[in-house]
């Protein structure tokens, strides 16, 4: 994945983990819901996108001959 694929990925699964609730109630008896793949999830992506910010421009070589070497 590109730099700007992984960045919209992020925002993606952010907004996805924002609208979770993390506990419902009804009455007396109530629920609550483990956040923490989600959490794992942006850890990853965050990871990976600072490793490939942190990465230099690439560089191309060309090697070209003639015929009279």
């Amino acid at each position: 994945m590109t730099l700007d694929e992984l960045k919209a990925e992020r925002e993606r699964v952010l907004a996805r983990r924002n609208s979770l609730v993390s506990r419902v109630g009804v009455g007396e008896r109530s629920v609550q819901y483990d956040l923490s793949l989600a959490d794992k999830v942006l850890a990853d992506l965050e990871r990976r996108i600072s490793s490939l910010e942190k990465r230099g421009p690439r560089r191309r070589i060309l090697v070209s001959a003639s015929k009279g070497l």
